[in-house]
C-alpha cells in the first residue's frame, strides 16, 4: 500500500510540473507572438505592385524597425481572401472597385481610402519579335487580328484584364479576339508569358513593361480607352498608431519618389 500511495503522489507531482511547464511555455509563446505582431504589418497588394512595395518595405523597415509582410496576388483574389477573414492590416488594389467592395462590407476603416498612383496600359511583344514600331494603334499597324495568342489578365478578377477588355472593346476588337486570348491569373503572369515567348503579344501595365529587359513596348494606349487606372489603399484599425504611421509615410515625398522611380504616375 505504501508503494502504491508513493506512486500516486509521484504521478500527481509529475502532472503538476507538466501543467506548469505548458503554462509557462504558452505564456512565453504568446508574448513572443505579440512582440512579432507589434513589429509587423500584414500587407495584401496587387501583383503589379511587387517591385515598388518591396522597395517601400525595405526603406520603411530601415527607418522604423517595422517589417512589412507582403502578400501579392490579383486584387480580386486578395479581396476574397480578406472577405473570408485573412489577417491583414493594409490592402493595395489596382482597382478602386475592390477597395469599395471591402469598405461596403465594413472590413476597412471608411476614412482610410487613399489614392496612391496612376498607371497606363501598353501592348508589348518579346524583344526578338520582328513587328515594327507603329505610329498609332490601328489593326493595320498592330496586327492583333493575325496574332495566334494574346495575353491579358483574367478579366473576371484581375484589374489589368478588365482594363485590357475595355480597351479592346473600345476598338471593337473584343469579340473578334476573345478566342485568341490567354487569360492570366495576375498582371505579373501576363508579362511573364510575353517574356517567355508563349504568346505573340500582351497588354500590360506600363510600369511592368518598363522594368522588363525581355520585352518592348509597341504602343501606349490613350487614357480615354478604359476606366481610370488608379491604385488605392485602405487599412483596418483607425486607432492603431502603427497603421497610422505607415499611412502617413505613404503620403510623404520619400514614398512618392519610390513610386515614381518604378514608373508609376503620381498626382502632384
Amino acid at each position: 500500500m505504501y508503494y502504491f500511495i508513493s506512486y500516486i503522489r509521484a504521478m500527481n507531482a509529475t502532472r503538476t510540473y507538466a501543467l506548469f511547464f505548458c503554462l509557462i511555455t504558452g505564456l512565453l509563446s504568446t508574448s513572443c507572438n505579440s512582440k512579432k505582431k507589434a513589429d509587423r504589418l500584414n500587407i495584401f497588394a496587387a501583383a503589379s505592385l511587387q517591385d515598388v512595395l518591396n522597395k517601400t518595405a525595405e526603406v520603411y523597415q530601415k527607418e522604423t524597425g517595422v517589417k512589412l509582410s507582403l502578400n501579392f496576388a490579383s486584387s480580386g483574389v486578395l479581396a476574397r481572401q480578406i472577405e473570408q477573414g485573412a489577417d491583414v492590416d493594409f490592402f493595395f488594389s489596382a482597382n478602386e472597385n475592390w477597395i469599395n467592395y471591402l469598405l461596403e462590407k465594413k472590413l476597412f476603416d471608411s476614412e482610410s481610402k487613399l489614392n496612391l498612383a496612376k498607371n497606363k496600359m501598353v501592348i508589348i511583344v518579346p524583344n526578338e519579335s520582328k513587328m515594327p514600331q507603329p505610329e498609332s494603334f490601328t489593326p493595320d499597324q498592330i496586327p492583333l487580328l493575325s496574332c495566334d495568342r494574346l495575353a491579358i489578365g483574367d478579366p473576371t478578377h484581375v484589374p489589368a484584364g478588365k482594363y485590357a477588355r475595355e480597351i479592346l472593346s473600345h476598338y471593337k476588337l473584343w469579340e473578334t479576339l476573345e478566342s485568341k486570348i490567354l487569360p492570366c491569373k495576375n498582371a505579373r503572369e501576363t508579362l511573364l508569358m510575353v517574356e517567355m515567348g508563349e504568346v505573340d503579344m500582351g497588354i500590360v501595365y506600363l510600369s511592368d513593361a518598363k522594368k522588363s529587359k525581355k520585352v518592348r513596348c509597341l504602343y501606349e494606349f490613350p487614357e480615354n480607352c478604359s476606366s481610370p487606372i488608379l491604385y488605392y489603399s485602405a487599412h483596418r484599425e483607425k486607432t492603431n498608431s502603427k497603421i497610422q504611421k505607415f499611412q502617413n509615410f505613404l503620403k510623404q515625398p520619400e514614398s512618392r519618389k519610390i513610386w515614381k522611380d518604378y514608373a508609376f504616375i503620381i498626382h502632384d
